[in-house]
């Protein structure tokens, strides 16, 4: 039997102390055999370098931290991007964790489906204490996924990025992630890659996203909803799939404003 595919997971991490611990505790009980975690950290003051340097000595076969100077996030995920070995690759920021099992799911679906490029599962959205939270956007999202539409994608984004799995294949032909030195905008890769070929989805959940108390300004969420305004206009003119897009940036200012 072929063996189950190498998988590599990047986290960009920067003074995440309170959640890093967490997150690569999720994935070490995955068990997965044939993994590789690359973490890139540009020189965290609070703690966190300790507690990566205590996992890294523990699970040395696994773990590698790379404490370089970067341009923000985006620059961090690619250049650990670009270190990776392994067929299949994923990035977790260092404050979300992966569901039990989860791995071992996405490592027997591409095993069993060669010919798939990337895939998607569901994902849950938590507070800063783990507490699972908009159950009811989860829920949106999930109804969106089963259906996994281009037009739909365009209208939203309702892939959960940690839940996102993609073969080197996509980014030997698309090429990394786009940004700037203050966002990564994955949602302008999927759109790239989605109107070739839309992901295979699984319906199971991989993993949940963090969003802590007080984790980003009103300023800093209005320039990520400019940003992702701005992509989903590179991908389409249709005025009625633009206008369904603007509704729902305005309805995740709504959410985001009672979180």
């Amino acid at each position: 039997m072929k063996l189950l595919p190498k998988i590599s997971i990047v986290i960009p991490s920067y003074n995440k102390v309170k959640y890093i611990g967490e997150t690569l505790e999720s994935i070490i009980r995955q068990n997965y055999p044939n993994l590789e975690v690359i973490i890139q950290d540009p020189g965290s003051t609070d703690g966190s370098l300790e507690i990566i340097r205590t996992y890294e000595k523990k699970y040395h076969n696994v773990i590698k931290l790379y404490k370089e100077k970067d341009d923000g996030q985006l620059d961090a995920i690619n250049k650990g991007l670009s270190k990776a070995k392994g067929e299949l690759l994923a990035f977790i920021n260092a404050d979300d964790v992966y569901e039990k099992g989860s791995l071992r799911i996405v490592g027997e679906y591409f095993r069993t489906n060669p010919n798939t490029i990337w895939l998607a599962g569901r994902g849950r959205v938590i507070d800063g204490g783990g507490r699972e939270i908009t159950r009811h956007i989860t829920t949106y999202k999930n109804l969106l996924l089963m259906i996994n539409y281009y037009p739909l994608l365009l209208m939203v984004n309702y892939l959960m990025q940690p839940s996102v799995f993609m073969s080197t294949k996509v980014f030997e032909k698309y090429g990394l992630f786009r940004g700037n030195t203050r966002f990564i905008m994955e949602y302008e890769l999927w759109l790239r890659v989605g109107r070739s070929k839309m992901p295979a989805v699984i319906n199971k959940y991989l993993s949940s996203f963090r969003i802590p108390e007080r984790s980003f300004s009103k300023d800093e969420f209005d320039k990520t909803l400019s940003e992702d305004w701005k992509i989903v206009k590179l991908h389409t003119n249709n005025p009625f799939v633009l206008a369904l897009h603007f509704i729902h940036n305005w309805g995740r200012k709504m959410v985001v404003k009672n979180v």
